[in-house]
């Protein structure tokens, strides 16, 4: 299949999983929003190269297999910091990751916030609307080091090094930057500088 097909699949992969969340407090709003999945789950897949959109495809069908929820994992994994003490019942349950995979997890994540930062010194009205870099914003939204950091953990071994090495290899590349590009122009905006200028 082409880049495109296995975008797509990733989705479909990805939409599927998230129906099968379950949330303490019930059935979550975004579960039945497809629209918002779908800008939000392309517009960071956009940002990878190929070997990574191909890897982490091979990790969803091999998820399926084992009949793991790697989107489940991630909200599992996020609650290390928005629910520690509930995190603290379920941590056994999850995967056990490799001292050396978080490792490199944690490189891939100071890159990112580095380029966060560049957006947010760039783009301020952009970022506002988005999620906090760091702890968890005021309506409990998770934080963008957060978020990334939980998902990155579901990825296997060898989606984290293609994943790295495509940031070593184009650190110049902000990836941050690339994604939001590609979100707000699937709202209708021009660039990030129309959305800068529309959200003043």
């Amino acid at each position: 299949m082409g880049r495109t097909e296995n975008e797509h699949l990733i989705v479909k992969k990805e939409w599927d999983m998230f129906q099968n969340v379950k949330n303490i407090g019930g059935r979550a709003d975004c579960q039945d929003d497809w629209e918002t999945f779908v800008i939000m789950r392309l517009s960071q897949l956009k940002s990878w190269e190929d070997n990574v959109v191909e890897s982490y495809l091979n990790d969803l069908v091999e998820a399926e297999k084992a009949e793991r929820n790697l989107v489940m994992e991630k909200y599992a994994y996020m609650m290390e910091e928005t629910d520690p003490e509930y995190y603290q019942q379920i941590c056994g349950l999850l995967p056990q990751i490799a001292e050396r995979t978080l490792k490199m997890i944690d490189k891939i994540v100071d890159q990112f916030m580095k380029w966060e930062e560049e957006v947010e010194l760039e783009y301020p009205k952009v970022r506002e609307h988005g999620r906090p870099a760091e702890g968890i914003g005021d309506s409990g939204m998770v934080s963008v080091r957060n978020y990334l950091r939980s998902e990155l953990k579901t990825y296997s071994e060898h989606t984290i090094i293609v994943y790295l090495a495509q940031i070593i290899m184009y650190p110049q590349k902000n990836r941050y930057k690339i994604s939001l590009e590609k979100m707000v122009k699937a709202y209708g905006y021009e660039s990030l500088e129309d959305a800068e200028q529309a959200l003043k």
